[in-house]
This record gives structure tokens, sequence and C-alpha cells, in this order.
């Protein structure tokens, strides 16, 4: 059983909704630099290489998750874990700035060094954010109850991508401006997530976090990896949780290559991005409250079922319209039946196992748990490198049938998850 500690009623309402208002403007942020659609395509302004376009995803993923470990293991003996999270927002706040500065000083004359200054900010954006994830859900664990989880969640993401429908609508419009050129129209986007992303942080720094258990004994950081394999050797529910998220984020191989293929053998115009962007949020609106429902009527592990089922759909749609190239108007069609359920298959996915992990992680180990969960995970970032190689020597056929057979083992493994795990 999982409940909010040392909270008062008006405590946990006030965590609610600033949770769900940080949710909502940071969503809104995300789809001004969405990773599946406009990082790949500001990338392939500035080079040719498949590889390089699949490191954009894999800088954005690993700098998220890599981190966490650490974050978990300096938390472990922390009974406040705002301070981090507050340090860590400066930082993110820091390096968009940074993109802005680099695309607008030297995107139009030197495109090489514009790549690596790009990647360097965007590293430094992604790593503090990793820094920060083990704080922000351990604080939403002790102040959100344990019932309303799924409610909460789902409300971040069903307005949140009601609000992000919008800023697709803007990325649209800014990409479609004759006025705005490459690279002003992509410092624009990054500007645009910028003003979002700085109330989103502060709304959360706001949130009034109690005092938590704690390690009495924390241990020191070698000796806390070395831990790692004895954690999830001898809990069942965790090993297999571990084994589905690492499947699931396999699947990603393919992720940042859907708009490329549609942009280099589709030939979608770029403003068509944004499009893509909406079309991602009217499915999480189509879906985040059956997600929501399911979580709260079937438990975390029913979700997972059904998310998953929704991936194998997906990437088999990508497979299937791209075994039939030759008939673009039949592929862009396909296609965009395959970015409806993306941003949905993210949002349930991180409900999905971010309740269930809150169910079986002791409350004084929680925060290593979330770590070793999430900075497995990130292995999996490394893969659309891999992606990018296989494109650039087979076909994204073959890329996309990969990501296929992925889905369908991620989704065979979740069905092996103890059905008796539920929030209460």
């Amino acid at each position: 059983m999982l409940e909010a500690s040392n909270t008062t009623r008006e405590d946990e309402r006030r965590a609610y909704r600033l949770g769900i208002a940080n949710g909502i403007l940071f969503m809104m942020g995300m789809a001004f630099i969405d990773p599946l659609t406009v990082l790949p395509a500001l990338v392939s302004h500035l080079t040719r290489s498949e590889v390089l376009i699949g490191g954009v995803s894999t800088i954005g993923m690993s700098g998220w998750f890599l981190p966490q470990i650490l974050a978990a293991n300096y938390l472990q003996s922390k009974p406040f874990k705002r301070p981090l999270y507050v340090f860590a927002a400066g930082f993110r706040m820091l390096g968009l700035v940074s993109v802005v500065l680099i695309l607008l000083g030297l995107a139009e004359s030197r495109p090489g060094a514009t790549l690596a200054a790009f990647f360097c900010a965007y590293t430094c954006y992604s790593l503090a954010g990793g820094l920060s994830g083990p704080a922000f859900l351990d604080i939403v664990a002790k102040t959100i109850p344990g019932a309303r989880l799924g409610a909460f969640f789902g409300h971040r993401h069903f307005w949140g991508a009601m609000g992000a429908i919008a800023s697709g609508v803007l990325v649209r419009m800014i990409l479609a401006s004759n006025s705005l050129e490459f690279p002003r129209d992509y410092a624009l986007l990054f500007g645009g997530a910028l003003l979002l992303f700085g109330p989103a942080w502060l709304l959360f720094s706001m949130i009034r976090e109690p005092r938590g258990r704690v390690v009495e004994d924390p241990k020191p950081l070698l000796r806390f990896l070395m831990r790692t394999p004895r954690t999830a050797a001898h809990h069942l529910e965790f090993r297999l949780l571990l084994m589905s998220r690492m499947l699931s984020g396999a699947v990603g191989i393919a992720l940042p290559f859907y708009v490329v293929y549609a942009r280099r053998v589709l030939s979608v115009p770029e403003a068509t991005i944004g499009t893509y962007i909406a079309v991602q949020m009217m499915g999480s609106v189509v879906l985040v409250p059956l997600w929501a429902h399911l979580n709260n009527r079937r438990g975390p592990r029913g979700l997972l079922v059904a998310v998953m089922g929704v991936y194998l759909a997906a990437t088999g749609t990508a497979f299937v319209a791209s075994l039939l190239s030759h008939v673009p108007s039949l592929g862009r069609a396909a296609f965009i039946t395959v970015f409806f359920p993306l941003a949905a298959i993210g949002s349930g996915s991180f409900i999905g196992y971010t309740n269930y992990l809150f169910a079986i992680a002791p409350e004084e180990r929680r925060t290593e748990y979330i770590g070793i969960q999430n900075t497995l995970f990130s292995v999996t970032a490394f893969l659309p490198l891999v992606g990018g190689a296989l494109v650039a020597a087979t076909s994204y056929s073959l890329l996309f049938g990969l990501a296929t057979v992925l889905s369908g083992t991620a989704l065979a493994v979740t069905l092996r998850l103890p059905r008796r795990v539920r929030i209460e």
C-alpha cells in the first residue's frame, strides 16, 4: 500500500493542483522541442548523417536516465529532495538559453560547429533533468495519496496534451512562416519552450514537501552500485518490471526516424511537423483518460498491457507502410495513425511503470528503486544510434520491422507481471 506521509489534506490538495499545473506547462513546452519530430528535423538541417540524427534521441534519453542512480544515491540520506530539483531546474534553463544563442549565432555560417555546440548544450539540459528525476518522483510519492496517483498523472497528461495541441499549431505556423527561415524558426521554438518551462519548474518548487524517511546508513557510491544487482535479483516484481521497461525502451530504436522517413521518403513538407505534434497530442486527449481509467480499475499492470498493445499496433503500422513506399499517399495517411498514439504511449508508460514501482518499492529505498530502473533504462537510449547505422546500411523497413518485433516481445513480458500489484 502506498500513501502520502506527514502531509495535511490542504498540503495534499496544494500539491495536487501545483503538480498538475506543472505538468500542463511542461507538456506545452515540450511540444515546441518535441524529441520525436522537432529535434530530429532540426538536426537534419545540420547533417545528413542518420547516426547523428539518432544521436539527438540518445542524448535526450541517456541524459535524463543515466544520472538518476547518482541522484538516488545522494538523495537516499536526504529527508528533503526539493533542493536538488531546484538546482537542476536552473541548469536546464541555462541549457535552453545556450541552444537559442547557438542557433542564432552560428547556424547560418557554421553548421558543423552548430551541431557540436547544440549537442553540448542539449546534453547539459538533459543531464540536469536526469538529476531532478528521482527528486520529482519522490516528492510526488510523498505528497499525492496513492489512490489519487492515477487521476493525478491522468490530469497532468490530459490537460497537458490539450495545451500541447495549441503548441503544435504554433509550431506549424512558425515552421511554415516565410519570414522565419532556418535557424530563426527553431531558435523561436526553443525560446517558446523556455517561457513555459520556467513557470512550470517554479510551480512545482512551491509544493510543501514533508520530511521523508531516509536510509540511516547511506552507502558510498561504489557499494550502492554493487548492491543494485542483488536488489533486482531478490525482488521478482521489480525484476520483471525492469525487463518490461527495458524492452519497451528498446522499441525507441526507430522513434527518431519516423519523421525523417516522412520527410525524406514521403516528401511531407516541414510544416507538417506541427501537424504531427498536434496529432500526437490529440492521441493523448483520447487515450490518456482511458489510461487513467485502466490504472484505477485494473491497476498499473492492466494499464501497461494496454499501452504495449497499442505500441505494437503503431510499430506494425509503420513497418507495413514502409513496405508500400511506392504509394506515398497511402504512406502519409498511415503515418498519421503512427504518430497519433506515440505521445499517449509515453504518457501511459510513465503512469504505469511509475505507479507499479511506487506500489512495490519500500519507502525508505524508493529513490534507489527509481534510480535503478531509470539508469538501466538509459541503456536503451543508445539504440537510436544503432537505428541510424541500420538505416544507412539497410533500409527503413528493416528498422521498423525490428521495432515491431521488440514491441511484441515487450507485450509478452508485460503480461508476466503479477496481477496482484495494485495501488490503494
